[in-house]
């Protein structure tokens, strides 16, 4: 055998053992990919989102509209909330750092979240106490759902 044929034939090998290879790695990935792939038409939600799927047509209507309305008349916070992180992220990209002053910000921004979540919250609270006890209990299954979820993989790790 002369040697270029011997060189020939080991880049064949070498090509054979790459294709085989990846060939390998496309099938393992296109497995692990299908079997965790969510069934056909399912759409992954959590919290207010899933459990406004639980929850029958009309009663959707009025969570969204109270919501929706909740979110109109806290505007003016939301546009406070937004400028606050704003002004937090300034302070950070600022050649100096001005502690007080960063303080001050993420302490008006802690307490326009804190102020908007309550509110929601109560909004949420208002609605729930508008059903009845069997479509309560879908809303706190829906809405726990993915807490529980959580926990249980906090717990396998």
């Amino acid at each position: 055998m002369t040697l270029p044929s011997k060189r020939l034939k080991m880049l064949l090998v070498a090509s054979l053992l790459v294709n085989v290879f990846l060939v390998g790695a496309a099938l393992g990935g296109l497995y692990q990919w299908s079997k965790h792939q969510p069934q056909p038409g399912a759409v992954v939600q959590h919290g207010l989102r899933q459990a406004l799927a639980q929850l029958p047509e009309d009663r959707r209507h009025q969570l969204r509209r109270m919501l929706r309305e909740t979110r109109q008349e806290n505007q003016p916070l939301i546009v406070a909330s937004r400028q606050a992180h704003r002004d937090v992220m300034q302070r950070l990209q600022a050649p100096t750092l001005d502690r007080d002053a960063l303080d001050a910000d993420l302490d008006r921004a802690r307490t326009a979240d804190i102020t908007l979540r309550t509110r929601f919250d109560a909004t949420l609270a208002d609605f729930a106490a508008s059903l009845p006890a069997d479509e309560r209990q879908k809303l706190a299954q829906a809405m726990t759902a993915r807490r529980q979820g959580n926990a249980q993989k906090v717990m396998k790790d």
